[in-house]
């Protein structure tokens, strides 16, 4: 995952309280929101939602990765280097030929496995000592930064970073050199998928190093705004919505959105990617190739399950950081603002200038204006399209030929679409697993199915949970409206 820079903010006059007002102020009785126009800016137009925690803590979901991306190396190791210890006259009494593995490629890999886990824990010190020396002396805060640094994170990342080298530097001496390439393959499509934002991070470097030529900044400063990551994922927890009423507020925030979304997509993909390749793909390509005395070996590895292999914990690693990165107050921030985004459906309608009922004719489409559900409008290349809204904003804001806009209404108008389709996604990667595991007669294989297929089942019940949730909230049943009033008549009751 890329590091984290300087946050970015859907724009200003597009956000919306953090908190909705709290239940007293709502009829209980009125399942449906309530929508206010003050000033052209509408105060309430979605839902209530309950004071809940959205999603877990970004170590301990690091964490939890680290320990599916090493469970899925140790039951590669298992599937390469199993032995025969079940037959009645075998030689092995063990499950795994331990001396065929090499240490300093299982600790090469291990650490890069870990390297997220690691500089999330260095952000969650620094956002620790931050919050300690809030309203602190001088002194104290120069003393808490002399124990950040020196005491944790300069021995934490010389201990890391020299056995990393370390090790490298026996996996170098002991397998050739077209072998250890392969561990710049991830470098490759980081590069490959984050090409945008890294284009962007050397203009930002340009530009920084032209002002401090010429004595505007200093190196300081320099080196600071240089580690800001060009790319950052808005964070829900200071990033707001508004209701609007001003369509080029509302397209501002669509594509801020839209930038944010295809971010999280990247970053899960990286993951998705990153994990399968170092816990499944790599293994096979530095196994042993000659005994201790020197003698040339080959292992023989099935190269099509290895593939399967991959494929299954590359989609696993990907859902699990989407299920991350996507969670529910993130979705309902996507779908508040489809619903005042609206689309355009083209029509074969009757032109500017063509005779006939003037309340037929399209008019020409104007970016400051806000179309009714239903209006048609021109665009200047002849083509006419009508207004379709959503069914709580009768309004359209939209570019009619923005491909973008028109996909983003139609995947998020409804609240449940895009939890639907992962937990669409999850149940049959669960199905696709099961049906591989019937398939296989193999101890190493059914034992690797059985303990990765966990993951996808915790998973698919976080979304089936979720999916629960977003559906009480918009869709309540007479329970839930009971209970609302319940709720209601007990915080209201007099003393």
């Amino acid at each position: 995952m890329p590091p984290k820079g300087p946050r970015r903010v859907v724009p200003q006059p597009t956000q919306l309280p953090p908190k909705p007002p709290p239940p007293t102020n709502t009829p209980s009785t009125a399942p449906r929101p309530i929508i206010n126009t003050t000033s052209g800016v509408t105060i309430s137009v979605h839902p209530i939602w309950p004071d809940m925690q959205y999603t877990q803590g970004e170590l301990f979901f690091e964490c939890t990765l680290f320990l599916y991306s090493v469970l899925a190396l140790f039951l590669q190791y298992l599937n390469i280097y199993k032995t025969l210890w079940w037959l009645p006259k075998s030689y092995w009494h063990y499950s795994l030929k331990f001396h065929l593995i090499n240490p300093y490629f299982l600790s090469s890999v291990g650490l890069l496995l870990g390297w997220r886990v690691t500089m999330c824990f260095w952000k969650t010190i620094t956002d620790l000592i931050a919050t300690i020396s809030v309203n602190q002396s001088q002194f104290v805060q120069s003393c808490f930064m002399i124990i950040e640094y020196a005491a944790i994170k300069t021995p934490l990342m010389t201990l890391i970073v020299t056995s990393f080298l370390f090790s490298f530097t026996r996996v170098c001496h002991d397998y050739p050199s077209d072998s250890v390439l392969y561990f710049f393959f991830p470098v490759m499509i980081y590069i490959l998928i984050f090409f945008s934002e890294i284009i962007s991070w050397f203009g930002r470097l340009k530009r920084l190093l032209g002002q401090w030529s010429r004595s505007e900044i200093d190196a300081g400063t320099l080196f600071e705004r240089l580690l800001d990551s060009p790319a950052a994922q808005i964070d829900l927890e200071s990033v707001l919505h508004m209701c609007s009423t001003n369509p080029i507020q509302i397209r501002e925030e669509i594509d801020v959105l839209i930038d944010d979304f295809f971010l999280r997509i990247k970053k899960s993909l990286f993951a998705g990617i990153s994990t399968a390749f170092l816990s499944i793909l790599l293994p096979c390509v530095f196994v042993p190739f000659q005994t201790s005395q020197g003698i040339p070996q080959k292992i023989l590895i099935n190269e099509f399950w290895e593939y399967q292999l991959g494929l299954v914990v590359g989609l696993t690693a990907f859902s699990l950081y989407m299920t991350y990165l996507l969670p529910l107050n993130y979705l309902d921030l996507l779908h508040r603002a489809a619903v005042h985004l609206g689309t355009w459906e083209n029509i074969q309608g009757p032109k500017i200038g063509h005779t006939g009922s003037m309340s037929s004719l399209p008019s020409p489409w104007v970016e400051f204006n806000l179309y009714a559900d239903g209006e048609t409008v021109q665009m200047p290349d002849g083509k006419c399209y009508k207004a379709k809204s959503s069914q709580i904003i009768r309004t359209t804001a939209a570019i009619p030929e923005n491909s973008n806009h028109n996909l983003f209404f139609k995947c998020l108008k409804k609240p449940s679409n895009l939890i639907n389709a992962m937990c669409t996604f999850e149940f049959l990667l669960i199905f696709i697993q099961f049906w591989m595991l019937v398939l296989t007669n193999d101890w190493q294989h059914i034992v690797t199915f059985v303990l990765l297929m966990f993951a996808n089942y915790l998973l698919l019940a976080k979304l089936f949970k979720d999916k629960i949730i977003i559906g009480r909230i918009y869709n309540p049943s007479q329970e839930d409206l009971l209970l609302m009033q319940q709720l209601h008549a007990g915080l209201v009751k007099p003393k």
